[in-house]
């Protein structure tokens, strides 16, 4: 018994092991998501020098929801796309004011290539964030890119649609986004020392504010003038 409590208390010492009255993920290193409330519901943001799974129906923000996180580098580090669904758009890019020279995109028609650029690209130590395309991935293989998410000390976002029946891999976060009327529902599938299946609706205004206040300043200026009736 006394070798069994010992050999717990290293498994947790080492966070392994999660109890059910902690409720905070025990990221080693935590980056804002730049949205208050979802740092909350993340324990303090998204965990960095891993694989964050992203799941969605396709274009509902996915991107804009890691913009924030993804300007925060402030490095002269490599940004790198791969197989994104449309070419990057340079213009969209320089908003962000990120440095076209730092952005690579990378199209991989098998599935096998854009993994394995994916893996070398995560542990040269050259690249920052690396962000691809996948519909499928097997434990292996998330293993392999952890792994190297790790050693080059970058971080991986891969996208993939809705999956209809969930594997149980070892994500250190995986989110699904579904967009609704008033916002992103984001939903969490599987977090690393937290609960998971918890939800949180981002409004769209805070997503997109730059177009919110934009057509309220259209609708405001558009409105007629209001006549005193007599």
């Amino acid at each position: 018994m006394t070798i069994m409590n010992a050999l717990l208390q290293q498994l947790q010492n080492r966070q392994l092991i999660w109890l059910a009255n902690q409720t905070e993920a025990p990221y080693e290193h935590c980056q804002s998501t730049g949205f208050s409330a979802l740092d909350q519901l993340l324990g303090g943001g998204w965990p960095q020098h891993t694989v964050i799974e992203l799941q969605s129906h396709g274009a509902c923000a996915e991107v804009q929801l890691i913009q924030k996180a993804l300007g925060q580098s402030g490095s002269d580090l490599l940004q790198v796309w791969i197989n994104p669904p449309a070419s990057l758009c340079a213009e969209y890019l320089l908003q962000q004011k990120r440095p076209l020279h730092q952005v690579l995109q990378l199209d991989a028609p098998r599935s096998a290539d854009a993994l394995w650029a994916a893996e070398l690209c995560l542990k040269s130590g050259s690249c920052m964030d690396v962000l691809l395309w996948q519909n499928q991935l097997n434990l292996t293989q998330l293993k392999r890119l952890q792994l190297a998410a790790a050693q080059g000390q970058s971080q991986l976002y891969l996208f993939r649609p809705t999956q209809a029946e969930q594997q149980l891999l070892p994500w250190a976060l995986s989110l699904q986004l579904t967009p609704a009327s008033r916002g992103l529902q984001i939903r969490i599938l599987k977090r690393k020392g937290g609960w998971q299946q918890q939800e949180l609706l981002l409004p769209w205004a805070e997503l997109y504010p730059q177009f919110i206040k934009a057509e309220l300043q259209h609708s405001q200026h558009s409105r007629p003038p209001l006549s005193r009736v007599s």
